[in-house]
């Protein structure tokens, strides 16, 4: 068909039609990708260019460019990007349209005929050869780039990552949430049928178009591919979070072996770093499989993992501790009775340390920094800063399990306890405020370790539409005496009891629930001691070892 419409001397129609067709078909799906659009227009430009008169030498050099701009901006492009394989059919009938009208031009120019005996680089397999290859040159560095992800995630480098205790533990390996891991699409029909919530409403303060993680928490298999080990379908999500970060090369599938209530044993189908993927993080193993179902425990028919157990394989998982040591994890158990529809997620650490001059270990990845939430240190967000509370969770922690947690919520969820002069108990509960403690004042900031620092410039707000790690950190700031900062004692969580907010796993019900539907439960009122780490930081660094 296109070698008609090339004969029939229609391919600047073509030409420009499919440019546009592909650009339209983007911005219409909300995947207007600036790069891809970009080398779209160029093509265009060029096809309008030489229908107004360009000259025909100059003719063919705009097409040659048009052909290497396409290429590159696309290639570029995948390197920071996913790739599908529409898009390469779309780029390869481009290129060939550029190529093959370039074609025409040159033997127009040399008047010539084409005939059997023309050179090769003025026949038709040989625009399509070449197309073909530019195609291939986009896959390549689409394919690299997805496998230099996993060799990131999965390359052990640690810098300023945070231990926890000085023996290594399982702080924590309950199933967070079930069914809404691994579809092949994911809009409102598949996320109904997963079980998952869908905030079909939410809308940006920017005016653009909500990104896909604003509408839900369920995550589709090339999305699980991209990132992590092995695959997911229709599965379920299990965090699990160590006192000590994890040598991440060892991390494999068969590290992690669970026994279900039923007294089944299983192994997950997938497992990686994310969302837990900064060099100064790193001690949280996510998992998705097949664990069980959305029965409370006391229901006949519950189906949840009550043990997890380390065991050995090939490559023993190993963890990193005080003084760069290497802890052999075969072995390490943990025990539970209750699943994530009792009662949903909650703190299992907090340690105070300085902010110093540096923000230590932040992102470290390249995918990490075109996600759009970096950065989102404490130096970054706010002009002030003494000391941060890092405070460590069983799981992602999110306001109703779809919506990011912003810097300014402090006060929805959290309280400090501090010591008094007269050792009574002082709460640190709002924002702002200077408290009177023993050794001195202490004013909370506010929160970071989530997202960038609201700038309506640039489009960025603290609304349903912010982007969030949504990791198993967060940050608490505050300003003051440092012999004040070693009387806080504890970090709390009222929850809902306590007049809060509460806090939800990804499995939560959302801004808009589906009726009918069993969402995990909010997070219980927690109160967690606080490590003093102002003399020693309680962190690792470590170099990548492959």
């Amino acid at each position: 068909m296109v070698n008609k419409v090339i004969k029939s001397g229609r391919i600047p129609a073509v030409l420009v039609g499919w440019n546009t067709f592909d650009a339209l078909l983007h911005i219409a799906i909300d995947m207007a990708e600036p790069l891809r659009i970009t080398g779209n227009v160029i093509a265009i430009l060029v096809a309008v260019a030489i229908l107004l008169g360009a000259p025909k030498k100059l003719s063919f050099s705009l097409l040659l460019a048009a052909f290497i701009s396409t290429v590159a901006l696309n290639t570029v492009h995948v390197s920071e990007n996913d790739f599908a394989i529409p898009m390469l059919i779309f780029i390869g009938l481009s290129l060939y349209l550029l190529l093959r009208w370039a074609q025409i031009f040159k033997i127009e120019d040399l008047k010539i005929r084409e005939t059997k005996k023309q050179k090769y680089f003025h026949k038709r397999w040989f625009a399509v050869a070449l197309s073909i290859f530019g195609v291939l040159v986009v896959l390549s560095v689409g394919v690299m780039n997805s496998l230099n992800m996993q060799d990131q995630l999965f390359d052990g480098a640690l810098k300023e990552a945070d231990y926890w205790s000085d023996e290594p533990v399982i702080l924590s390996a309950g199933m967070g949430f079930e069914g809404i891991i691994g579809w092949p699409e994911v809009n409102e029909e598949t996320v109904r049928e997963a079980g998952g919530s869908w905030y079909g409403s939410v809308m940006c303060t920017n005016g653009e178009d909500p990104p896909a993680g604003a509408y839900t928490s369920t995550v589709s298999t090339a999305g699980i591919e991209l990132f992590y080990k092995g695959t997911a379908e229709d599965d379920d999500g299990l965090p699990i979070v160590f006192s000590w970060p994890v040598a991440t090369e060892t991390v494999d599938l068969t590290d992690f072996q669970f026994t279900l209530n039923t007294g089944e044993i299983v192994f997950p189908n997938s497992a990686g770093m994310l969302p837990n993927w900064e060099l100064n993080e790193r001690n949280t193993v996510v998992v998705f499989g097949d664990f069980g179902n959305r029965g409370l425990s006391s229901e006949e028919g519950v189906v949840f993992p009550v043990r997890l157990d380390i065991v050995e394989d090939e490559t023993p998982l190993l963890l990193v501790g005080p003084n760069g040591q290497e802890f052999n994890a075969v072995g390490l158990s943990w025990k539970t009775d209750t699943s994530p529809y009792d009662s949903g997620p909650k703190l299992v650490g907090a340690k105070i340390n300085h902010v110093g001059n540096d923000a230590l270990g932040e992102g470290g990845l390249g995918f990490g920094t075109r996600s759009g939430v970096l950065p989102n240190d404490e130096l970054s967000l706010y002009d002030e800063g003494d000391f941060r509370i890092r405070v460590l969770t069983t799981g992602g922690f999110s306001p109703d399990g779809i919506t990011g947690l912003t810097p300014t919520m402090f006060e929805d969820f959290f309280r400090i306890h501090a010591n008094g002069s007269n050792g009574e108990v002082v709460l640190l509960e709002k924002v702002g405020q200077e408290y009177l403690v023993a050794g001195g004042t202490l004013r909370i900031v506010g929160l970071s370790d989530l997202g960038q620092k609201e700038n309506p410039d640039e489009g960025i707000f603290y609304d349903d539409c912010y982007a969030e790690d949504r990791d198993n950190y967060i940050d608490i700031i505050l300003v003051g005496d440092e012999a004040a900062a070693r009387n806080i004692t504890h970090v709390e969580i009222p929850s809902l009891e306590g007049g809060y907010s509460a806090f939800y796993n990804p499995g939560g019900p959302g801004p808009e629930p589906f009726d009918g539907v069993r969402y995990t439960a909010p997070g219980p009122a927690d109160l967690e001691p606080v490590i003093n780490a102002l003399d020693n930081p309680m962190r690792i660094s470590r170099e990548p070892k492959n």
